[in-house]
């Protein structure tokens, strides 16, 4: 049986190449992301945590039960929140340098947020992140594979289930 790291890593990579249509951050399957938090779906807004929040939605609809609440806010920073509002099944680390791993949310300087697909390697991580684009952006119009700096990383997140 896959872990929920594994799980959210295997998603993620079936997302590569969604994208908003028009770049009016709405779309059918960006709403779908979006459906997973506590913001109307169908409105035109940031998308990144909403794309993080539905990616653990999934994972965790075939198993468990997890003693964790799902995410369901749609800002990255309150991500960390959530976080610490958990028991032990989740570990929040801030400033966690190359202690980052597959499977790991991560939660940017720039108030944007993804999932880490490979861990620390020459001072980078490779990410899978909705709302953003081939050049990095926040704003993005769609699910890509990012290199990003570890000195980006703000906070790191670890299922620990």
């Amino acid at each position: 049986m896959k872990t929920l790291a594994e799980k959210l890593v295997a998603l993620a990579q079936l997302e590569i190449g969604v994208e908003e249509v028009d770049g009016t951050n709405c779309g059918v399957r960006v709403d779908s992301y979006k459906s997973a938090t506590n913001l109307p779906p169908h409105e035109a807004w940031p998308w990144c945590a909403a794309f993080v929040c539905w990616l653990v939605r999934e994972a965790v609809r075939t198993d468990g039960p997890y003693t964790f609440a799902r995410p369901t806010t749609a800002g990255a920073w309150n991500l960390e929140n959530w976080s610490k509002e958990q028991d032990n099944s989740t570990h929040t680390l801030r400033n966690p340098g190359n202690d980052v791993k597959a499977g790991d949310i991560v939660i940017f300087k720039f108030s944007h947020v993804g999932l880490c697909l490979r861990g620390a390697e020459t001072g980078r991580i490779r990410t899978i992140e909705g709302n953003t684009d081939a050049a990095g952006s926040r704003e993005g119009g769609g699910v890509f594979e990012k290199s990003r700096a570890l000195d980006s990383i703000k906070t790191r997140i670890r299922f620990t289930v």
